[in-house]
C-alpha cells in the first residue's frame, strides 16, 4: 500500500512538473503597460519568437521579446492602448505533458482596462547586460520615481507621455550575476555577463513584424505590403542587408539596405510582390547583419479572379502602416466608444478612421420600455371601457322588465273596469 501511495505521489509530481504553463505578472493591465510573463514546461524544442502570438479576436502585432533561461523562459510585451480581453498563446512547439508529447496550444488570458492606479511602460522587460545599459520608462503623468539596482538607487523625474532613458552601470561586477531593477513597483530581471556564458540564450535583437505574410494576389499585378523591422536591443545595428528569395515570386524590397538601425527603433520595409503564374507559392525575406539574422515568410496565392483577392494591410493580418493614427486622419476611441468602421493598426496603436460613437445601451434597457408600453396600453383599455359604460348607462335586464310588468298588472290598487260573472 505504501509503495502504491509513493507511486501515485511521484506520478502526480511528474505531471505537475511536465505541465506547460504561462504565469503572468498580473491579469489586468493598464493600456500601454508592460506585460511580463514566465513560461514553464518540459519543452523538447526551443520556443522562438514566431511561436508567440497575441490575440484580441484576431492576431495582433505587438513589440515583445523572449529569453531562454535554464529552467524557464521570460517574456515581455509592450501592450496596446485598446482596452479589452486578450489571449497570449504559444503555438507549434513540442513539449511533454503527462508522459505524452504534444504540441497543443499553451494559452493565458488577460485584460487591458483603464484604472486609477499609477503605472509605467518599461522597455525592455528584462535585460541581458554585457556592459553598461539603460532602460526606457514612460508614465502617463508627471511623477518622480526611484530606481534601485545593485544596492544603489537613483531618483528620476518623468514627464507625462514622454519616454526617458535611465542608465545603469555594471563596471564593478566581475562574475556572472543575476540581479533586478526595482522601479515603482516593477521588477526588471537583469542578467550580467562579464564573460560569455551559455546560461542565457538571447534571441535575435531585431526581427520583422509580422513574421509572415499570407495573402491572395492577382496574377500579373504588383501588390505592396508594408512590414516593420524592429530593434529590441540596446545597441545600434549597422549594415543590415535585406534580400528576397523565391523561385516563383517576384519580390522587390525597398530599402534593401539599412546602414544604421538605432537601438529600440523601427524601420519600415516596402515589399512589392507579383507573379506571372497562378498557384500557391512560398518565399522568404531575410534581414541580416554581422551578428543577427531574421526572416519573414511569404505564403502567397496567385489567382486571375478579382473576387478572390485578399490583401489587408491592417491589424487583421499584422501589417503595420508607417503613418501614425493622427497622421492618417484618425483617432483613438475612448473606452465607452466604438468605431463605426473596422479598427486598423498604426504605428501608435489601434486607430479609428471612421467615427467614434458612444456605445448604445439599448440591449440592457429595451425591456423596460417594453414593459412601460404594455402598462400604458392596458391602462388605456381600462379607461376606455369605463368611459363607454358611463356613456351607455346601466344595462336593462329583460327578465326584470317582464317581472315588473306582471306585478303592476296584478296590483289591487289598479282600477278594474266591468264586473265578474259566473258563466
Amino acid at each position: 500500500m505504501k509503495k502504491v501511495a509513493i507511486f501515485i505521489l511521484t506520478f502526480m509530481l511528474l505531471s505537475l512538473v511536465s505541465a506547460a504553463e504561462i504565469k503572468l505578472s498580473k491579469e489586468i493591465y493598464q493600456p500601454e503597460e508592460t506585460l511580463q510573463a514566465e513560461i514553464y514546461g518540459n519543452f523538447l524544442e526551443s520556443i522562438k519568437v514566431e511561436n508567440i502570438h497575441f490575440y484580441r479576436e484576431r492576431n495582433i502585432p505587438l513589440e515583445y521579446d523572449i529569453l531562454k533561461l535554464p529552467d524557464k523562459y521570460l517574456l515581455y510585451a509592450l501592450l496596446p492602448y485598446e482596452e479589452g480581453n486578450y489571449t497570449l498563446k504559444i503555438e507549434d512547439v513540442n513539449y511533454q505533458e503527462e508522459n505524452v508529447v504534444t504540441d497543443k496550444e499553451i494559452m493565458k488570458t488577460f485584460q487591458i482596462a483603464k484604472g486609477n492606479e499609477s503605472y509605467l511602460s518599461i522597455d525592455p522587460g528584462f535585460v541581458v547586460a554585457r556592459e553598461d545599459f539603460y532602460i526606457q520608462a514612460e508614465s502617463k503623468e508627471n511623477k518622480q520615481i526611484t530606481a534601485e539596482f545593485l544596492g544603489e538607487s537613483q531618483t528620476v523625474d518623468l514627464i507625462g507621455w514622454k519616454e526617458k532613458k535611465i542608465y545603469f552601470s555594471i563596471s564593478n561586477v566581475t562574475n556572472y550575476t543575476e540581479a533586478e531593477i526595482k522601479i515603482s513597483g516593477y521588477s526588471i530581471p537583469v542578467f550580467i555577463f562579464p564573460n560569455k556564458s551559455e546560461a542565457v540564450v538571447e534571441f535575435p535583437n531585431f526581427r520583422f513584424n509580422p513574421l509572415k505574410i499570407e495573402a491572395t494576389i492577382l496574377k500579373e499585378q504588383k501588390h505592396s505590403f508594408t512590414v516593420a523591422l524592429i530593434s529590441f536591443g540596446l545597441k545600434n545595428i549597422t549594415d543590415i542587408k535585406i534580400t528576397a528569395n523565391s523561385s516563383d515570386l517576384s519580390v522587390l524590397v525597398k530599402p534593401d539596405n539599412i546602414s544604421n538601425l538605432e537601438a529600440k527603433s523601427t524601420e519600415f520595409i516596402n515589399l512589392s510582390i507579383s507573379s506571372e503564374e497562378e498557384g500557391s507559392f512560398t518565399g522568404k525575406v531575410t534581414a541580416e547583419s554581422s551578428n543577427y539574422t531574421t526572416e519573414l515568410e511569404l505564403y502567397i496565392e496567385v489567382t486571375d479572379n478579382q473576387s478572390e483577392i485578399i490583401i489587408n494591410n491592417d491589424s487583421s493580418t499584422g501589417y503595420i502602416e508607417e503613418k501614425s493614427c493622427n497622421e492618417s486622419g484618425g483617432k483613438v476611441c475612448a473606452s465607452d466608444e466604438k468605431c463605426s468602421v473596422e479598427l486598423i493598426m498604426k504605428t501608435d496603436g489601434f486607430c479609428c478612421l471612421g467615427t467614434c460613437e458612444k456605445e448604445s445601451k439599448e440591449g440592457s434597457s429595451s425591456w423596460i420600455y417594453g414593459v412601460i408600453l404594455i402598462v400604458v396600453l392596458i391602462a388605456g383599455l381600462i379607461g376606455f371601457s369605463i368611459y363607454v359604460k358611463k356613456k351607455q348607462g346601466k344595462p336593462v335586464n329583460p327578465l326584470k322588465k317582464r317581472e315588473d310588468s306582471f306585478q303592476q298588472r296584478m296590483s289591487p290598487s289598479r282600477e278594474i273596469r266591468g264586473g265578474l260573472t259566473n258563466t
